[in-house]
């Protein structure tokens, strides 16, 4: 299994990778879904189901977009959301990561397609503001992609690409990496499974202490 010591910065996605959101994602798109009469999904339907462009997911769970837009079902989740952001944890190991490559000198980004105000606020709430050199996010809250603004961060910092790693969780995150040019290394603890990951990627993990092995701290 190769090393990643020749990495000079992280890139982390937010949401699956460093924030454990999973149960709740399932929890308000079923009760937006028992509010339409469809059948709510499980955890593991959950994974297997959620993709980039997130209207391309709703329509797979049968919304009618004809009746309900994708952008009054989005402000509806996003509602839903917000109201419960309180309850929710990183993951197990999330903070000690971010310390580690703090110490050991390498740069850290926020690179997320969620809206830059409520990713600036959850890393204020979580006291890890501090570990990141640039925060990337949207300027509003639809979720419809991140690859320019990794892109744009890239040209600006005069980086260089092989040097670059990016942790995600899904495959959008596999191919936002892939778009940029840099490596990429995926956890199986967030929003797609590990057979759709494996299926797509050979450097995929169980969780972030696996990623810290990779290093050779």
């Amino acid at each position: 299994m190769p090393s990643f010591k020749s990495i000079e910065h992280v890139i982390w996605d937010w949401n699956g990778t460093l924030l454990d959101d999973v149960q709740l994602c399932v929890d308000v798109i079923n009760r937006i879904l028992h509010q339409r009469s469809l059948p709510r999904i499980s955890v593991r339907q959950y994974r297997e189901t959620f993709d980039f462009p997130v209207i391309d997911y709703y329509l797979k769970l049968g919304f009618n977009l004809k009746k309900d837009s994708f952008e009054d079902l989005t402000d509806e989740f996003i509602g839903a959301y917000e109201s419960k952001r309180r309850s929710l944890q990183l993951h197990p190991g999330a903070k000690e990561a971010l310390r580690i490559f703090q110490r050991n000198r390498i740069p850290q980004c926020m690179l997320s397609a969620a809206k830059k105000e409520s990713l600036l606020s959850y890393l204020h709430q979580y006291g890890i503001t501090s570990f990141f050199k640039s925060v990337l996010g949207l300027d509003h809250h639809y979720a419809d992609g991140k690859i320019h603004l990794g892109n744009k961060w890239i040209r600006n910092h005069h980086l260089e690409k092989e040097r670059i790693l990016f942790i995600g969780d899904t495959l959008h995150d596999l191919k936002v990496a892939r778009a940029m040019g840099v490596r990429c290394i995926l956890v199986v603890t967030g929003h797609n499974s590990e057979s759709r990951l494996k299926a797509h990627h050979n450097e995929v993990v169980g969780n972030l202490h696996e990623v810290l092995q990779r290093f050779n701290f």
